[in-house]
């Protein structure tokens, strides 16, 4: 197929208006096309972050373009191009790859975003009420969860340990999700008592974490960065390959225990 044409899908599945806002509010990861390579292309390969042994890999599986969750960032310091950027770029020309990256999309969208699928999986529903600077999403159960349950379902979920810290009730109603580096700053903590959530899962937190969350009365599941961000990108690619039966759609998964 031709590369217009799997652009053009991609922007109507995760919808314009999204797109133009990703591109205003997420400065630092693209959202689109990043690096243009060949017109024809007859292999996807999914992955999740754009680093030189996910390059190397999707090469060996005969790709053409490349869709990730974390595309090339902004890493010009001094206007140099790094030497693992560097590494990155060129095999992106050697081999004539197009690379699509799809960040803030890729976390907040309503249905294919990893927060929603997340959700989904836990088996709550997500509500209407975006989080954290419509990042994540907040959902709840039908019925009541305990707490040690939904850390062992998310071990399962994510194939990952499960950081705990433990405040507030025993058993969850209400979930705040934020995959990633979704770590709450300032307001955004007391967004979460005000918006009644129970349990707050992301990917990963920092030192302070703990006592804040301890303080405030909110539970906190750490599940991994990169675990918690394969569903996006995995799910895009089941809508191409249902679109587009004939393309041969992979994910590959170079593991990052963070």
């Amino acid at each position: 197929m031709k590369r217009d044409k799997l652009i053009q899908f991609i922007e109507k599945t995760i919808g314009k208006e999204l797109l133009y806002k990703a591109r205003k509010k997420d400065e630092h990861m693209p959202n689109g096309l990043q690096w243009q390579g060949k017109e024809e292309i007859k292999k996807i390969v999914l992955g999740v972050s754009a680093n030189e042994d996910f390059f190397k890999e999707a090469v060996k599986a005969g790709a053409d373009a490349l869709i990730v969750h974390h595309g090339l960032g902004k890493d010009l310091p001094y206007n140099l191009f790094s030497p693992s950027l560097q590494k990155r770029i060129k095999i992106l020309v050697k081999n004539d790859l197009s690379l699509f990256g799809y960040h803030y999309v890729l976390d907040s969208h309503p249905e294919i975003g990893n927060n929603a699928i997340i959700i989904k999986k836990l088996g709550a529903k997500k509500t209407n009420m975006p989080l954290l600077d419509e990042w994540g999403w907040v959902g709840e159960f039908k019925k009541s969860q305990k707490i040690d349950d939904l850390s062992k379902k998310c071990s399962q979920i994510f194939s990952h340990d499960v950081f705990v810290v433990k405040a507030g009730k025993e058993k969850i109603k209400r979930i705040g999700v934020v995959s990633g580096r979704g770590v709450p700053f300032g307001t955004e903590k007391l967004e979460l008592v005000e918006k009644d959530v129970d349990l707050y899962i992301t990917g990963e937190v920092s030192e302070w974490n703990p006592h804040d969350f301890k303080e405030t009365g909110i539970s906190c599941f750490a599940c991994g960065h990169y675990a918690t961000e394969v569903f996006g990108v995995q799910e895009l690619g089941l809508r191409i390959k249902k679109e587009f039966p004939k393309l041969d759609v992979e994910f590959i998964d170079v593991f990052n225990p963070l």
